[in-house]
């Protein structure tokens, strides 16, 4: 498989952080790409040294997570979260694509937003199986190897609704000058109506919460590369004014990007 060197984003104080753990990441094959985002894989020791609190922006992606010896299913994350790292540890996870489940699995996402679920819930595979199968593995090979066929029964086919919600997704990152729903109907040249039926259907969050998140993105790296100013970032990113960013920001992380710029957590 295919490694993933596409830039890491909504990985909070990543230039601080990177040193404490290893990750990576993973395109799936071709036969799972309809279903799943990427693989990714994350170690560190901590060993005789303080623990880590990693934090993260929200997910609208469902994943599948193994660690600590239990196999969990995350549903899209509507607030940043966090995880301790400490000690020796592995996460192992499974990034499905946008979409994914709701075509595959019948359910409304908005159902599982910021819930944790017994992944066998929603997918009839052994855990105890693949956990012992993965506490075998001593490779990332190894471990993608037993991922994959665990996986490849619940492959999907591209879905029309589906693949336009990603194209949506896929404009809303790419274009930070997007900032609002109507600006994005304009240029996708879909209705707003239908943008908020896909989106509700198939994410389970709204268009306009999505364009403020991945805005954020932009701010996070604009700070991470360099000492920005609010001010700046007002300029850079299209904002309205400084209480919109800061508001924003508040809203998703808890703290202004003044305070994020001079606290870095660890």
């Amino acid at each position: 498989m295919q490694s993933n060197h596409n830039p890491i984003t909504g990985v909070l104080h990543h230039k601080q952080s990177a040193e404490l753990y290893q990750l990576r990441r993973y395109f799936p094959d071709a036969a799972l790409a309809e279903l799943i985002e990427q693989f990714w894989l994350v170690d560190w020791d901590l060993r005789g040294k303080p623990a880590h609190i990693q934090q993260n922006l929200p997910d609208p992606n469902f994943h599948f997570v193994i660690s600590k010896g239990t196999v969990t299913l995350l549903g899209p994350v509507s607030k940043s979260y966090s995880y301790e790292m400490q000690g020796k540890g592995q996460i192992i996870g499974v990034k499905f694509g946008l979409g994914a489940l709701a075509a595959r699995l019948n359910f409304k996402p908005a159902d599982f937003i910021d819930q944790q679920m017994d992944a066998q819930q929603l997918f009839d595979i052994d855990c105890s199986q693949l956990l012992a199968e993965l506490s075998l593995a001593h490779s990332d090979q190894q471990i993608l190897a037993i991922l994959h066929a665990c996986f490849l029964p619940f492959a999907v086919r591209p879905s029309g609704q589906c693949t336009r919600v990603r194209q949506l997704v896929g404009l809303i990152k790419q274009q930070s000058d997007i900032t609002s729903v109507e600006l994005l109907a304009e240029r996708s040249g879909v209705s707003v109506q239908t943008i908020q039926r896909c989106f509700r259907q198939y994410l389970g969050l709204n268009p306009k919460w999505l364009i403020r998140k991945y805005r954020l993105h932009q701010v996070l790296l604009l700070l991470e590369q360099q000492s920005v100013e609010s001010a700046d970032l007002v300029e850079a990113l299209g904002y309205s004014d400084q209480s919109h960013l800061i508001r924003d920001f508040k809203e998703f992380l808890g703290v202004t990007p003044t305070a994020y710029s001079l606290h870095p957590r660890s």
